[in-house]
């Protein structure tokens, strides 16, 4: 499900509601007319058919456009495109005062069944993505963060695929909650998660791990790929402009980031604290920098040593 802000996801769930209704209103209409052989509505027997219904111009609206490219509603679009083919093949039959063959009627049936079920799975993936979703940076929360990552975890088990793990916080943040106000403090989180996003593959993930701390997965990557990302969104984090930068909002945040690979001999628990432990290295080395967990002993005060 592509990353949208909590309340783009409610607005597509209602628009994806009301959707559902009028596609169950003009099937009533449609079964009524064939039974009672009442005259085709001339919309139905068009080409385009299928984007003309209310159902089919909320499918070509930009309403929907976030979802476009989501396999789920693009089999959606299909199977209702091949639906209104073939209700438009029964009213023409209607017209010509012909009967509709049960076989006719029966693809038709399995196309609308077809429909309602990529509906429903459509509708449930997005409930889902809306209940894993922190309400304020649109991050993932932590209600999926272990299921997430032991699913990760069994392929970097089984060889399939290296995976990084990055841990970040903002860099001095209660002085910024105490000096500019817990609002700003709010656009600071909701700019940098958005900053991040913007830079990660659309199966990376970022979640928020507690207060302005947050947790990143780069599936594929080995280590000095997830290092040099990590970089690169440290970088970008740091050189975030504000068009808006006034006496009450802060001009600059920075972040600490530990770095490491999800790791088939520990459990994800232990990975997850070697992240937080290169994380504070990176704080305790002078925070605004990406540092590399290391299984060497490190001091209490340096959390890990440095890469």
């Amino acid at each position: 499900m592509p990353a949208l802000p909590q309340v783009q996801l409610q607005a597509i769930l209602g628009q994806l509601d009301q959707a559902l209704y009028n596609h169950e209103q003009w099937t009533k209409g449609l079964v009524r007319a064939l039974v009672a052989r009442l005259p085709a509505d001339v919309t139905d027997l068009r080409p385009d058919a299928h984007q003309r219904c209310r159902f089919g111009q909320w499918i070509e609206s930009g309403e929907a456009e976030p979802l476009r490219q989501h396999p789920t509603f693009v089999a959606l679009a299909q199977s209702h495109e091949q639906m209104h083919r073939q209700a438009a093949g029964m009213l023409r039959r209607g017209e010509e005062g012909l009967p509709v063959s049960a076989e006719e009627f029966d693809q038709f049936g399995n196309s609308l069944d077809r429909v309602r079920l990529e509906i429903q799975s459509l509708r449930r993936e997005l409930s889902e993505t809306l209940q894993n979703r922190d309400v304020l940076t649109g991050a993932r929360n932590r209600v999926s963060l272990l299921s997430d990552l032991r699913e990760q975890h069994a392929l970097v088990r089984r060889g399939v695929q290296s995976c990084g793990l990055v841990m970040f916080d903002l860099d001095h943040f209660k002085k910024v909650n105490d000096q500019y106000g817990h609002l700003a403090g709010d656009a600071v989180l909701v700019a940098t998660v958005s900053c991040v996003q913007a830079r990660l593959r659309p199966y990376d993930r970022i979640y928020r791990y507690g207060g302005e701390e947050f947790l990143i997965t780069l599936p594929g990557s080995d280590l000095p790929t997830a290092i040099a990302t990590t970089d690169r969104l440290r970088v970008a984090v740091a050189e975030q402009a504000d068009s808006a930068v006034t006496a009450t909002r802060p001009r600059q945040v920075t972040a600490s980031f530990g770095v490491t690979l999800l790791d088939g001999s520990a459990t994800v628990e232990e990975c997850i604290d070697r992240a937080d432990r290169a994380m504070y290295a990176a704080k305790s080395g002078g925070r605004n920098r990406v540092e590399c967990w290391s299984a060497e002993p490190a001091s209490p005060e340096q959390g890990a040593k440095p890469a």
